[in-house]
C-alpha cells in the first residue's frame, strides 16, 4: 500500500461448497444464493467457492459475468454487485502413500480468474473420474496439484488439516511428508478446521512456516461464516488476499473468528465400538474399555501425539532416520523465531445458541442488518429490545465465552450447556 493509504478490513470465508456439485451440500447452495447470503445476512466482503472448477459451476459463473452480475477485477477475483468478491477455487482429494501414515486428504486450490479456473478444470478432467462433482479423488499427487496451481498464478491451502477424515496431518503426519518444502512458497496457509485453533496448531513446529485460516466449510447457507478471517488489504482482490496470507507489503490477517474448538465435530477421540467419546486429559488414543476397539482419533488428541513425536508422522517405524524438516521463516520473522500470530477469537455462531431458531435469527437480522453486526456491534440492551432479556443475556454470554461447553467427538458437534 502506498504511504498514507489506509487498509480496508475485509471479512473473508474462503471455503464454501455448491449444492449439486458437492454431494453432501444443500441444494439451495447455488452461486447466486451464496453471494446474496454472504454479502447480505452474513456481512462478508470476500468468499471462496471451492467447487467452482466443476463444469456446471464454470458455466454459471460465465453466465453471471456476461449478465454483468460478476466483474473480473484487475487484481483477480470476481466482484459481485460492488458488494462482495468471489475467489474461485477447487477442493481436490489426493492420496498419501506413506510411510507409516496413509490415506486421502483435501487441498483447496485458489485461482485469480475465470481463464485460470478453466485451464485448471481442463487439467483436472484428466485426473478424475467425474469432473462434475466436487472433491473427486485425483490421480495426481499433492505436489503436482500445487505445481499446476502455481503455474496458473494460484495457491493451495491444505483443508481442515487436523481432522481424522481427509486432513493432511491425519493422512501424512506432516505437511512436508506430502508437499515438498521447495513448493511451500505456493502454500501460504493451513486451514485449521472447526475442531482446532491457533494455540493448538502452534504446538507443531513445522506449522510456523504457514499462516492459518479459519473457514466455515459450509455445506448449507446458514453455516456460511461460522468461521472467518479479518484481513487488512488495499482492496478485496485475489492478489491482495494472497499478500495478506503471506503477510507481505503491509497486508495482514488481523484476526480469526472461529468456533471454540470444543464445538467442533472431531475435537476429542471417540470409540466407535462403545459409541461414546473418550474423556480425560489428551492424548486419548485407545479406549480404556477395550484395547482393540475402533477409534476416531480426536483433533486435540492427534495434535498432542504429533507434538510428543516431534512432528514426525504417527505410525512411522522406529528405524525411520530422516531428520525433521526445519521450516523456513515467514517473511517478517528471523530464523528460529516463533511466528507472530493474529488473535483467534473464539466465537459461537448464533445458530449454536439455544433458543435462537430461524424466526429469532430473522428478527435479529432484520433489526441489525447482518450476523456480523449481532456478533460484533449490538449491545446487550439493544439485543434485549429485539429478543427479550433472557435470550439477550444468553447471546451475550456466548459472545463473551462465558458458557459451559460439552466437547464434540466422532462427527457430533459440541453443544452449549445451560445452567
Amino acid at each position: 500500500m502506498s504511504r498514507g493509504e489506509q487498509p480496508q478490513v475485509v471479512y473473508a470465508d474462503l471455503h464454501i461448497h455448491l449444492g449439486g456439485i458437492k454431494m453432501a451440500a444443500a441444494r439451495d447452495l447455488t452461486v447466486e444464493n451464496i453471494l446474496a447470503e454472504s454479502a447480505g445476512r452474513k456481512g462478508l466482503g470476500m468468499v471462496g467457492i471451492i467447487d467452482a472448477a466443476a463444469p456446471p459451476a464454470l458455466a454459471r459463473l460465465r453466465e453471471l459475468a456476461r449478465a454483468g452480475e460478476l466483474e473480473e477485477l484487475p487484481g483477480g477475483g470476481l466482484r459481485y454487485r460492488d458488494r462482495l468478491t468471489l475467489i474461485p477455487g477447487s477442493e481436490v482429494e489426493v492420496w498419501h502413500p506413506g510411510p507409516g501414515s496413509t490415506g486421502p486428504f483435501h487441498l483447496l486450490v485458489y485461482l485469480p480468474g475465470l481463464r485460470e479456473l478453466e485451464e485448471f478444470a481442463r487439467w483436472q478432467a484428466t485426473q478424475v473420474k467425474n469432473p462434475c462433482l466436487s472433491t473427486q479423488r485425483h490421480r495426481a499427487s499433492a505436489a503436482e496439484v500445487v505445481a499446476v496451481a502455481a503455474e496458473l498464478g494460484g495457491f493451495v491451502i491444505p483443508a481442515h488439516a487436523f481432522t481424522p477424515y481427509k486432513g493432511i496431518l491425519a493422512a501424512a503426519g506432516s505437511v512436508a511428508a506430502a508437499i515438498p518444502p521447495e513448493l511451500w512458497a505456493h502454500v501460504p496457509a493451513v486451514e485449521l478446521g472447526l475442531s482446532a485453533d491457533t494455540e493448538m496448531a502452534d504446538r507443531l513446529p513445522e506449522l510456523q512456516a504457514f499462516a492459518y485460516v479459519a473457514n466455515s466449510d459450509a455445506h448449507s447457507l446458514p453455516r456460511i461464516a461460522r468461521e472467518y478471517n479479518a484481513l487488512a488489504v488495499a482492496a478485496p482482490t485475489f492478489r491482495e488476499l494472497h499478500l495478506a496470507l503471506r503477510e507481505a507489503e503491509g497486508r495482514a490477517i488481523l484476526a480469526h473468528y472461529g468456533l471454540d474448538p470444543r464445538l467442533g465435530k472431531y475435537h476429542r477421540s471417540y470409540c466407535l465400538t462403545c459409541d461414546r467419546p473418550l474423556e480425560g486429559p489428551p492424548p486419548q488414543d485407545a479406549c480404556p474399555r477395550g484395547p482393540g476397539h475402533r477409534l476416531v482419533l480426536g483433533v486435540l488428541d492427534r495434535i498432542h501425539l504429533l507434538a510428543a513425536a516431534g512432528g514426525e508422522p504417527l505410525g512411522t517405524p522406529a528405524t525411520h532416520q530422516e531428520s525433521p524438516v526445519t521450516p523456513p521463516p515467514a517473511p517478517h520473522q528471523a530464523p528460529g523465531a516463533r511466528r507472530r500470530r493474529p488473535p483467534y477469537v473464539h466465537q459461537i455462531p448464533l445458530a449454536f445458541v439455544p433458543g435462537v431458531g430461524r424466526r429469532t435469527l430473522d428478527r435479529l437480522l432484520e433489526a441489525f442488518g447482518s450476523e456480523m453486526a449481532v456478533l460484533h456491534r449490538a449491545t446487550r440492551e439493544e439485543l434485549a429490545e429485539v429478543v427479550g432479556p433472557v435470550l439477550a443475556e444468553r447471546i451475550d454470554a456466548a459472545r463473551r465465552g462465558a458458557v459451559a461447553i460439552a466437547s464434540g467427538a466422532g462427527g457430533i458437534y459440541g453443544r452449549l450447556v445451560l445452567d
